[in-house]
């Protein structure tokens, strides 16, 4: 039986690549290398998504703090919610604006079409929302304004009660050199400074409508 048995020719079929490879007969075109120009354009996006991720973190941060900083506060059980909340919108901010730069270093550093492709389509819907907010600006500028006099107004009724929009409301005054809308009497729909009110704000204004105590020195300030 052994006489019989005929010897099958030998198959390398899993060796084809192994001989291709090493056979000096084909030719194989060399993978291309970067530019220097490519390589420029790519440190220059990580390094240009880098400081976004830092400014990211850092509003981050800041509506952090924010938040518990207000938590710690006397009274701030009583104060805004959270979903109205200015310091929320500094979170939120943050986190999107460091995800975004997150995935644009990595995607420039590494080369990753998938962090790429999602930076891209982060910043063609951010870029898609602001020219929609632009076309709503123009065709609802009379409802807009009306809507942000509303708004102003609800700023100037929880002026006391929110420490947060206390803030912004007097470095508004402040750099504008403005108190209220349209005049000092805006301020009468406060519930603190309104005339009818029994505590010693009655009838008048915040400290950022004011000037400096003394005029030079020698008129007292009456507002």
């Amino acid at each position: 039986q052994a006489s019989r048995l005929v010897e099958l020719p030998y198959s390398s079929f899993d060796d084809d690549d192994d001989t291709a490879e090493q056979d000096p007969g084909v030719w194989y075109p060399d993978l291309p290398k970067p530019s220097p120009f490519s390589c420029c354009v790519r440190y220059l996006a990580f390094l240009w998504n880098l400081l976004f991720l830092l400014l990211g973190l850092l509003t981050l941060a800041v509506g952090v703090w924010g938040l518990l900083t207000k938590r710690s506060l006397p009274g701030g059980e009583r104060g805004a919610p959270l979903g109205s909340d200015p310091m929320l919108l500094f979170v939120l901010v943050g986190l999107g604006a460091s995800a975004v730069s997150l995935a644009g270093c990595l995607g420039a550093l590494r080369a990753s079409p998938c962090l790429l492709r999602f930076f891209l389509g982060a910043l063609l819907v951010f870029g898609g929302l602001e020219l929609l907010g632009g076309l709503l600006l123009l065709l609802l500028r009379r409802r807009l304004r009306d809507a942000l006099r509303d708004l102003l107004l609800l700023c100037l009724l929880r002026y006391q009660e929110d420490p947060d929009l206390q803030f912004l409301v007097d470095e508004v005054q402040r750099s504008l050199q403005c108190c209220g809308l349209e005049s000092y009497r805006d301020w009468e729909s406060n519930l603190y400074f309104n005339c009818s009110s029994p505590g010693v704000q009655a009838c008048g204004v915040p400290a950022s409508c004011c000037r400096e105590p003394l005029q030079g020195g020698s008129v007292p300030n009456a507002q």
